[in-house]
C-alpha cells in the first residue's frame, strides 16, 4: 500500500537516510524484503521522492497540460456513477388545525 505524504521536517528516507525537508513530498510504502506488499510481516519504509523515483515507486504523467508527479499506480480517473439515486419519497404528515378557538 502507498501513502503519499508532506513532511513536517523531521522524517527520514529510509534509503538515503536524508531529512525530508518541512513541506516536501515523501512516500510511506509497505515492504516486505525490497518488495511493495499488502501481506502481514510488511514493514513501512520512507522514500523521498528522489528515492521513490530510483525504486520505481513514482509515475509521471499529463493531466490537464501539466505534468504531474504521482506515487499512484494506474490512471486516476473521477468514480462512474452508474444510475441515478433514486429519492425517498416524502411522507405527509397530517395535521389538524382547530379555527374555532380565539385567543
Amino acid at each position: 500500500m502507498r501513502v503519499g505524504n508532506i513532511s513536517q521536517g523531521n522524517i527520514q528516507c529510509d534509503c538515503c537516510k536524508k531529512t525530508v525537508p518541512y513541506s516536501e513530498r515523501y512516500l510511506i510504502v509497505k515492504e516486505k524484503k525490497g518488495v511493495e506488499s499488502d501481506e502481514a510481516g510488511t514493514e513501512p519504509k520512507r522514500y523521498c521522492v528522489k528515492c521513490a523515483t530510483q525504486k520505481g515507486y513514482v509515475d509521471t504523467r499529463i493531466e490537464k497540460g501539466d505534468k504531474i508527479t504521482t506515487f499512484f499506480k494506474g490512471q486516476i480517473t473521477a468514480p462512474v456513477v452508474t444510475e441515478e439515486a433514486e429519492a425517498e419519497p416524502e411522507v405527509e404528515i397530517p395535521v389538524e388545525v382547530d379555527t374555532d378557538k380565539e385567543e
